[in-house]
């Protein structure tokens, strides 16, 4: 079979497994999850994946569905059961991908190894020379090991380069995704220090901060365009486009008067209320009339409205003609044909203005100018008062805020103690006037706002820069002198973010008096805000060994105990449910409890509340650390806890099943607001726990004694746990259940599991892999690179045949250690069985991809002899040149982020022996250097980059 004929028929296997047809958009990613690369057009001698599908009819047939262009498999004789059984299919796939994969959480990447890497298409040998004998210590040039160079750089091919690519994103690009979008477009690596210089490179493009968001992420924009003639601001509205806007066909119209039913709006993204439509523009901005039908005859298929930034497209797919630009900025030339409005213009709401903490309104002619917020990220502050959670009094702490406020007071002290001075004291105090009042010993003077006069000669004062307030005698208040008025008041008060349903709840209350009045604390500002917006924020208390998140503590005051299981020592409990087995040894499992069960209702009310609700609505929009909302795991809604954050990717802890994994934030769902108070009160339900009478050892476990472990915990349907020991930071208990194994947990981690020797290559010898699952440079996984091709066209025969026989096949009688064809996401795949669990569930390991899956064992069938011709693919590897040690998980995050899904060329140093001799295919270990040839000027060896990150980390700490 060609190459050319291979891809087809993979094509085809991708396409028939969906019924809905793909957009043309997801074609690639669809592809790439099952083939492990993409469709290599420029390869096959086309420009584009579109005229390359156009060219197929045979195998791709496209068609618009709801204005996208989607592609569905052409039926031919071969295949027209299997369409059959697809067309049956009582639900299309949806499209996207589970995330939830992480089984550790990540911390955020703060050094200059992190970066964002591809699968390579192509290879080639590492330059002679550089080898594993390259001197460890030798000095070498000021470079990143993100694998770009930060010296010079062609700046001037650069730039023409970056102003052809902007020309096909008009609207703007992410400043993280630019590097990837110039690979794909140049097949070669944008410079990192190009990525710096793009700000000062104003005529080739704009870069801005997003506003309103939370992520650190810029937008990099074309270059504005001169504009061809002065409009004035007042009579012409200009469409932001960089907000969400939509446009609407025209409504309809009353048979009696023949005009409009309603008045046609135009909405401001920024605004709910109509602006009034602008008045023609000069006749160098207008709408030939041939544009303007062919709009009407477009709008007129989506009553339900458009996006405009999808407008031009279309436009280009549907008449084949370029859509006038200018257009776009200029929407109110449109307003007699259709409408145009923010979506959802009553969910802008005002924001609280910014007002004193002492809620009285400054009566003097001279007003101190609003407190200018800190540029720092964590500022320190120091909490004086806390009304409720929604007025939080603060002062920052610094040279600009405390040390300003201490050399005004001083200043103070010397002006009112100079007696030529007159100093007229207070004689009429009235409610909100500024004044300066002594302390009780004299020698020092502050500032106060006169919030009550309670006798003749007694008022109750409020210090601005302190915020507390305090009663006091009117023969210690002074006219305040307008040479102290140039300093902002101190004080200032803002709101906690996730507490506004519960701002004055007695154990809310009880927990900041506790945890925050009189302490300095870190303070994050959740999103930029106006001069005279309250701010939103989250605040840490970092003076003990573990960070404590005030908002958390609040939210967790709330909770009610008496849903909760207590746990007793010497206590067996029943039906233990193991949720979660960590890495390091950690079990986490629920008991049953009023909370379980309350849980389990709420959830089920979830998802109906859900299916009869837009859940686009419940979108997270203010994420934060320690935030509690919803995401989805195993096809069902559960509660989770945010643990930081990474721009639009966030670390999330499933609290009620102690999982964590990282997700995009497009993925999580606010709680629905009938159930909120619910979900709030039920403590978390996963149980933290360790083995008892067993060796904690340092660091992770082996691969294999967890694997062990999963599979004799997960999925018990019979499980007990008796508590041994009980501790405020987690359990020690001794788990029994009624599973099988034949072997004691103490047996297995002393037994030797080394693997045995079967691989041919000698050292030294040099072979292009492709790395699937790397772990740390201790474990990973490398296929050769020369049968990708052939596994690709394997696994679409395999999809083909036992899609067929599916429906027909009788149960396969299942025995550990024998090989089978697995399903897995819809995918068919070679295993080695593991373990059968008694929940008819079974643990493979896939010898192809090197990775381990629980699958239904109504999944299996038997591998026939047809698809036992192909070597089994995955070799595990470990890691030359860096010795055995234990890798911390920041290390081994760089670790992946340089091999995992990537082409690489790795040098064999040796072969694990084993007494025992020739071992199976899958059980074989390489120990190898792995190098990144990818570059065209130097080679990169990744261990020399881990010795240089290990070092590095072990310096600073």
């Amino acid at each position: 079979m060609s190459y050319e004929e291979s891809i087809k028929k993979m094509l085809r296997s991708v396409l028939q497994s969906s019924k809905g047809g793909v957009s043309v958009t997801r074609l690639q990613s669809d592809y790439m999850s099952l083939c492990g690369e993409g469709i290599p057009v420029r390869k096959l001698g086309y420009t584009t994946l579109e005229e390359y599908l156009r060219s197929i009819p045979s195998v791709v047939r496209m068609e618009y569905r709801m204005g996208q262009l989607t592609c569905f498999a052409a039926v031919c004789k071969e295949t027209a059961h299997i369409a059959e059984l697809v067309a049956k299919q009582r639900t299309s796939k949806k499209p996207g991908h589970s995330q939830l994969v992480n089984c550790r959480m990540r911390p955020k990447p703060s050094n200059p190894y992190m970066r964002n890497v591809k699968p390579r298409s192509s290879l080639r040998q590492p330059s002679l020379g550089s080898s594993s004998s390259w001197p460890m210590n030798r000095p070498r040039p000021h470079v990143s090991y993100g694998g770009f160079s930060c010296g010079v750089y062609d700046q001037e091919q650069i730039q023409g380069r970056l102003t052809q690519l902007l020309t096909k994103y008009c609207s703007g690009l992410w400043l993280s995704k630019l590097p990837g979008v110039y690979k794909d477009m140049f097949n070669q690596h944008l410079d990192v220090q190009a990525l710096t210089d793009l700000a000062k490179w104003t005529s080739i493009c704009s870069v801005e901060k997003a506003s309103g968001t939370n992520r650190t992420d810029c937008l990099v924009y074309p270059p504005l365009p001169p504009k061809p003639f002065p409009v004035s601001t007042t009579n012409v509205y200009k469409s932001p486009l960089a907000k969400p806007t939509f446009i609407f066909p025209p409504p309809p119209v009353n048979n009696s008067t023949g005009k409009p039913a309603s008045s046609v709006t135009f909405f401001s993204p920024s605004t709910s209320n109509p602006a009034p439509a602008a008045p023609s523009s000069p006749s160098a901005v207008n709408v030939s009339a041939d544009v303007r039908q062919k709009l009407t005859e477009l709008l007129s298929k989506y009553s339900n409205g458009l996006w405009v930034h999808a407008l031009p497209k279309l436009f280009m797919d549907t008449y084949k003609t370029p859509f006038p630009e200018h257009i776009l900025d200029n929407l109110h030339l449109l307003l007699d044909i259709c409408n145009v409005e923010h979506p959802l213009p009553d969910k802008k709401k005002s924001q609280p203005c910014r007002s004193l903490p002492s809620g009285v309104k400054v009566l003097s002619s001279v007003v101190p100018p609003l407190l200018v917020l800190p540029s720092d990220q964590y500022p320190s502050v120091l909490v004086t008062d806390a009304l409720n959670s929604n007025t939080v009094t603060v002062r920052y702490v610094g040279e600009n805020y405390s040390n300003a406020q201490e050399a005004m007071e001083d200043a103070m002290c010397s002006f009112y103690s100079q007696s030529s001075v007159d100093h007229q004291r207070l004689h009429s105090p009235a409610i909100g006037q500024l004044a300066a009042v002594r302390g009780e010993e004299g020698d020092e003077l502050a500032r106060v706002q006169i919030i009550d006069v309670m006798t003749s000669n007694k008022v109750k004062v409020y210090y601005v820069d302190y915020g507390f307030s305090a009663e006091t005698s009117l023969t210690s208040l002074l006219e305040l002198h307008q040479n102290f008025l140039s300093l902002p008041f101190q004080a200032t008060s803002v709101r906690l973010a996730g507490l506004e349903l519960h701002s004055s709840h007695p154990s809310v209350l009880s927990t900041l008096d506790s945890l925050a009045i009189g302490k300095i604390l870190l303070m994050e500002t959740l999103e930029p805000c106006n001069h005279n917006e309250t701010s939103v924020v989250v605040l840490y208390d970092t003076s003990q060994d573990d960070d404590v998140n005030i908002n958390s503590a609040c939210l967790k005051a709330l909770q009610d105990k008496t849903m909760d299981n207590p746990l007793t020592v010497n206590t067996t409990y029943q039906d233990v449910c193991v949720t979660n087995v960590c890495s390091d040894g950690l079990i986490y499992c629920q008991l049953p409890s009023r909370g379980t069960a309350k849980l389990s209702k709420l959830l089920d009310k979830t998802e109906a509340f859900f299916i009869s609700q837009v859940t686009s609505d419940s979108l997270v929009s203010r994420p934060f650390g320690g935030k509690l909302c919803l995401a989805r795991y195993k096809g069902r809604w559960s509660r989770v806890e945010i643990t930081s954050l990474h721009g639009r990717v966030v670390d999330i802890l499933f609290i009620d099943l102690g999982i964590p994994a990282s997700v995009e934030v497009t993925e999580l769902r606010e709680m629905p607001p009938p159930l909120l108070n619910d979900f709030l009160v039920i403590p978390p339900q996963a149980i933290r726990c360790r083995l008892a009478d067993l060796s904690v050892p340092a660091g992770d476990w082996s691969p294999h004694a967890i694997l062990w472990l999963k599979e004799a915990v997960l999925g018990s349907e019979d499980c007990r746990m008796k508590v041994h020991t009980h501790t405020h930071t987690h359990t020690h208990t001794h788990t029994h259940t009624h599973i099988e194994t034949g072997v004691t947990f103490s047996k297995f981690q002393n037994k030797d599991i080394r693997p045995r020797n079967c691989v041919d290559l000698p050292p030294g010898q040099n072979m292009d892999v492709f790395v699937p699952v790397a772990c740390h440079p201790g474990h990973f996984v490398i296929q050769p690179w020369q049968d990708v091709h052939k596994l690709v066209v394997l696994m679409g025969e395999m999809i083909l045949y036992y899609n067929k026989m599916e429906s027909t096949t009788t149960a396969t009688q299942i025995q550990k250690g024998e090989i089978y064809a697995a399903k897995v996401d819809k995918n068919w795949h070679r295993v080695l069985v593991k373990g059968i669990l008694s929940n008819r569930l079974v643990s493979v390991y896939k010898l192809d991809h090197g990775k381990h899956e629980l699958v239904s064992s109504t999944q299996l069938r038997p591998l026939i002899e047809e698809f036992r011709q192909l070597p089994f693919q995955a070799i595990s590897a470990q890691l030359a040149g860096v010795g055995q040690r234990q890798w911390s998980e920041e290390v081994s995050m760089i670790f992946r982020e340089h091999v995992e899904n990537r082409g690489l060329v790795a040098q064999v140093e040796s072969v694990l022996d084993s007494s025992e001799g020739k071992a199976d295919l899958w059980e074989r270990r390489l120990t190898v250097y792995l190098v990144d040839t990818n570059h065209e000027d130097r080679d990169i060896w990744i261990h020399n980059i881990m010795l240089d990150v290990a070092g590095e980390l072990s310096s600073d700490t």
